[in-house]
């Protein structure tokens, strides 16, 4: 959502519109970057944006936006009709982007799954289109087959369900491929059939004549 502030010049007393730029709620946030929200948190904890408060309306403990954070307009602690709710601010999402894959992948990442990682990363960035979630977890299994579901799902910050559903459904194309492809006959041993000499039309004896 764009943000706006409301300011009243002195001189002319008309009052004007700022554009504040885009605010992301924490979902929409973890939405942006295709991680899930709890992931998104630790990296806003990372950075120390985020601090665990107690809501007295949901009545339990929740992650806010720093108040120092807000002090340096990197997001906004609201009121809403539900309860209070955080936005991140175009600052913070930009420092949020240039961070997260280093901090996901300074998690419990062992020697061979940061190198694919990176590899993930390198190939990525050459693209003119960026690979969604499934496309990355399908160019992992193809190049990196012997990494972990769970380490790719923790490099990609996505669930490990999520990733285990990609896998299921390309194993099924695969499986309904194999079977189209099952029912048909290769062309070229239908040529290699076709070209085999008749004895009977060459004139060499066969085998059986007597």
């Amino acid at each position: 959502m764009d943000y706006i502030r409301r300011v009243t010049d002195l001189e002319t007393g008309e009052v004007k519109s700022i554009s504040l730029g885009e605010h992301l709620t924490f979902t929409e946030a973890a939405t942006k970057f295709s991680v899930t929200r709890p992931t998104l948190v630790k990296v806003l904890l990372q950075l120390g944006l985020v601090q665990k408060e107690y809501d007295t309306v949901a009545r339990e403990n929740r992650y806010r936006l720093h108040p120092e954070a807000e002090k340096k307009r990197l997001g906004k602690r609201l009121m809403g009709p539900h309860g209070p709710f955080d936005v991140l601010g175009p600052s913070a999402l930009e420092w949020i982007e240039a961070d997260l894959k280093a901090i996901l992948a300074a998690s419990t990442f062992d020697r061979a799954t940061v190198t694919a990682l990176q590899a993930l990363d390198a190939y990525d960035a050459e693209r003119f289109t960026k690979l969604d979630v499934e496309g990355k977890v399908l160019w992992l299994v193809h190049h990196f087959p012997d990494l972990p579901v769970r380490q790719m799902a923790q490099g990609l910050g996505v669930s490990e369900r999520l990733v285990h559903r990609y896998l299921t459904k390309r194993r099924d194309q695969l499986e309904r491929a194999r079977k189209r492809m099952g029912g048909r006959s290769s062309p070229q041993t239908s040529r290699k059939r076709s070209l085999k000499p008749n004895p009977r039309r060459t004139g060499k004896p066969s085998p059986r004549d007597p």
